[in-house]
């Protein structure tokens, strides 16, 4: 094999990032991330900067952090842009294409996925002990498989979902599959994308391969774990329809992790705060240092708190979405009144009302040390309240980020085991344990309803993943899996599911320098 110096590999790993992370044609053009064999890292250092980098990506990448997580909430009907505010703007409308042209992450997925090459396929035997290496694959295959689903998600229709008025019912296409390492973006042959069925059996085949390689690794939560690679491989068969393995995999998550719902109503407030309770239902967060690194480029500009609850305070919580809840549930908290039922103001931050509990928080700018104004009004919920699950608690507006949460994996375990066996009380336990986590009565009490069937089943499942997972990079996903139109707060039509644009653009970039690639249907066809 050559040897290659880990002043060579990172001197190409920051060109190829800075391409994908800084200039918008470059970040459009199909990355170098198929490579000869002969190439490989040498050295104990190169490797471990190799995983670092891999990890640093997840969190120094806007797509994989503030959008990924806060893009889906403002694409559907769970956040709305403060009176006055722009980010996230475009979202909320849908102009033109900027809903799913703004979630494909397309140059970010397969940087992330070059160093995962790196790692699988990349290194020699014995530069680092065989235990580790095969700790390091395994992690580098769960993160592989973990943008593979992001990108795939966004480009092509979840198997079996295409629908039938769609431009091309057949449709089929999903995304490139690069499995080999490269290090020089001449090595990047051009190829065609895979169907998506082929990608969704490679992300599935890497995660089996990830799980024997992590078995019992599930200590340390900051990094992949045996559990991470569970619960990943259950929202991948949930997408994918496979509701029997879904369920299996989420129940071996909850298992491998030793972890557990938080069921208090302070641990459930403060859950997302570092100084409070610091993730205690992560299966994987990225921790971040708020003195070195940023999130996004910069945490007090592109931060997941500077776009919900400080700085521009600019996505706020619709009326719909805080209907969800029940007055009693953890999750939402309360103004706190005096003897006579008029609320205080807060002590500490003059002309807010005080609020304790839950994930939300009346707007206030910590940066400015003012009220944020026009956070009601319209379609934001009329007590004009912000959430706090991203807060910058640890200085900088700096979050420590929980990539997966245990409770996920109820919910998923809910909704698969109910369409496995096409009965609502199959998944009615699952479901029941997350609520009462949360403060909440069983569903057969509080909506007796949603047992009624599937459908209504499903309903409900949607409505608890949004109380539950708003601002977690979830809701769009989910409409768009299950077939679903996207829709305003006030309930009309923003997208149906058939418009050829729920799915993203390829874009001519990415075309015009891989002459195998074809465009989504709808889109301008490509000038090559």
């Amino acid at each position: 094999m050559k040897r290659l110096s880990i002043l060579k590999y990172l001197m190409i790993a920051a060109l190829l990032f800075s391409f994908a992370a800084c200039d918008d044609i470059l970040s459009e053009t199909d990355p170098a991330t198929s490579v000869s064999g002969e190439q490989a890292l040498s050295s104990a250092d190169g490797v471990n900067a190799v995983r670092a980098a891999m990890y640093s990506k997840l969190r120094s990448s806007f797509d994989y952090t503030t959008e990924y997580m806060i893009g889906p909430s403002a694409f559907a009907d769970e956040t709305i842009t403060r009176g006055g505010a722009t980010r996230f703007q475009g979202l909320n409308q849908a102009i033109g294409t900027s809903g799913t042209a703004h979630l494909t992450s397309y140059g970010s997925t397969y940087n992330i996925i070059l160093d995962a090459n790196l790692l699988i396929g990349g290194v020699e035997e014995g530069v680092v002990p065989a235990e580790t290496l095969n700790r390091y694959r395994g992690e580098a295959l769960a993160i592989r498989a973990y943008a593979m689903h992001h990108l795939v998600r966004a480009l092509g229709y979840e198997p079996g979902m295409i629908p039938a008025d769609a431009i091309d019912p057949n449709w089929d296409l999903g995304i490139i599959i690069r499995t080999e390492p490269t290090l020089d973006l001449s090595d990047a042959d051009e190829r065609p994308r895979a169907t998506v069925q082929e990608v969704y059996n490679q992300i599935l085949n890497d995660l089996s391969t990830a799980k024997g390689l992590l078995a019992g690794v599930n200590s340390d939560n900051t990094r992949v774990t045996e559990a991470f690679v569970d619960g990943l491989t259950a929202r991948v068969n949930l997408y994918a329809g496979n509701w029997g393995d879904a369920a299996s995999a989420a129940q071996d998550a909850i298992t491998n992790s030793g972890r557990s719902l938080v069921q208090t109503p302070d641990g459930v407030a403060g859950m997302f705060f570092e100084t409070q309770g610091g993730h205690p239902e992560a299966l994987f967060k990225i921790v971040v240092d708020p003195n070195t690194e940023a999130i996004g480029g910069s945490n007090v500009n592109s931060g997941l708190a500077a776009y919900t609850s400080s700085q521009w305070v600019s996505q706020v919580p619709t009326q719909r979405q805080m209907e969800l809840y029940d007055e009693d549930d953890f999750r939402l908290g309360e103004f706190v009144t005096d003897d006579n039922g008029d609320v205080i103001t807060d002590p500490e931050r003059d002309g807010v009302r005080l609020y304790e509990g839950g994930w939300y928080q009346p707007c206030f700018n910590d940066q400015q040390g003012t009220v944020a104004a026009n956070c009601s009004g319209g379609d934001r919920n009329e007590d004009g309240l912000s959430t706090n699950k991203w807060n910058g608690d640890k200085g900088n507006l700096a979050d420590d980020i929980p990539i997966m949460r245990i409770s996920e994996m109820y919910l998923i375990r809910a909704e698969a085991l109910a369409k496995d066996a096409n009965s609502p009380a199959a998944g009615e336990a699952a479901l029941n344990t997350l609520r009462a986590a949360r403060g909440l009565t069983p569903i057969a009490d509080a909506n007796p309803g949603a047992l009624a069937d599937i459908e209504s089943f499903e309903d409900e499942i949607l409505d608890e993943r949004s109380r539950e997972l708003i601002v977690e990079g979830h809701r769009f996903w989910d409409l768009k899996r299950l077939g679903r139109d996207v829709r305003f707060p006030d309930g009309s039509i923003k997208m149906f599911y058939s418009a050829y644009r729920i799915l993203g653009p390829i874009g001519q970039g990415n075309i015009n320098v891989n002459s195998e690639l074809v465009e989504n249907p709808g889109y301008p066809a490509a000038s090559n």
